[in-house]
């Protein structure tokens, strides 16, 4: 851990004008916390602003909100906090606005994290960011249903609907206290976990049965190129999620997926079990992220990006 809530508080009773900023392609986890933080700082008094470089994915939209995302127009602000970024390129475009502020601060909870901020509340152990802000904001006094659902929707995706091995005790004891604001968990779960669109089942059905195994099935990859968004229309922002259906498999230790961005450039996401590193082999890239679940960009041609991760894959097995 680096930091501490004290700090935090700190740093927020010091100011009143306040950008929070959400990392590129953002996930429920960084958009949760970061939503739910801008509530409390709103309720006590602040001037807030959200900033992304992306917009918020469509299924995000529920989230109440979600529509206060922007790009930075003003070109500084007295204080900045990153919420969920690892590293400060993770900002994307909007790491020169966030710069440019007087104080800067960061909340993450990537074990990966790069110290880029003089304040930090960091803790590599909690299964979401929003772990961490529930602290913050339980400190401020703040909580209501409607943080409470938000932060309940962040903790739901990070965690894999509590079902990864970040989980912890006091995930579980945060995840009851926000459920005892009356929050429609259940309802939460299904827009984070299983509502889906025919465009994206078409995506899924396409891509999966083009799964590749390696290594005596303990190897799988899926690739997504421009090829398959165009014939189902659909976009980068609805691969979310489709990963897990290889690391599901039992024979399957590590799994990848390689969505095409641009003529050669793709996302890689990375999910493993135990004892494989994700993060470790996501650095190989100069990427980052979790013990079981990590990311970066590659460039390069398909086959070749296949043959380095299949590698990487097969020397830590």
């Amino acid at each position: 851990m680096t930091g501490n809530v004290g700090e935090i508080l700190d740093f927020l009773s010091k100011a009143q004008d306040i950008a929070l900023f959400c990392h590129t392609n953002p996930d429920g986890d960084a958009l949760g916390s970061t939503l739910a933080l801008a509530l409390a700082l709103e309720k006590a008094g602040k001037q807030v602003s959200l900033y992304c470089d992306c917009a918020v994915p469509k299924k995000y939209t529920f989230l109440k909100g979600s529509e206060k995302f922007s790009f930075p127009t003003k070109t500084a602000h007295e204080a900045a906090i990153s919420v969920d970024c690892s590293s400060l390129d993770r900002l994307g475009k909007c790491t020169k606005c966030f710069l440019a502020s007087r104080k800067r601060a960061a909340i993450d909870h990537h074990a990966s994290f790069e110290r880029f901020t003089d304040t930090c509340f960091v803790d590599g152990k909690a299964s979401a960011c929003a772990e961490l802000v529930f602290e913050v904001i339980k400190e401020m006094d703040m909580l209501d249903a409607e943080i409470a659902a938000l932060l309940f929707g962040a903790i739901v995706t990070d965690s894999g609907c509590f079902a990864f091995s970040s989980v912890t005790v006091n995930t579980h004891i945060i995840a009851s206290e926000l459920m005892s604001y009356g929050i429609d968990a259940a309802d939460i779960i299904y827009k984070v976990y299983k509502s889906t669109d025919i465009d994206r089942f078409r995506l899924k059905s396409r891509i999966l049965q083009k799964a590749q195994f390696f290594e005596d099935n303990s190897v799988a990859a899926i690739v997504f190129e421009a090829e398959d968004f165009a014939a189902t229309g659909t976009s980068l922002e609805q691969t979310e999620g489709m990963i897990n259906e290889l690391i599901d498999i039992d024979s399957v230790k590590v799994a990848y997926a390689l969505s095409e961005v641009a003529p050669r450039n793709f996302k890689l996401s990375i999910r493993t079990k135990s004892p494989i590193n994700a993060a470790e082999i996501a650095n190989c890239f100069g990427g980052g992220g979790h013990v079981n679940a990590a990311g970066c960009r590659v460039n390069g041609f398909k086959e070749d990006i296949l043959e380095k991760i299949v590698k990487l894959a097969r020397d830590r097995l």
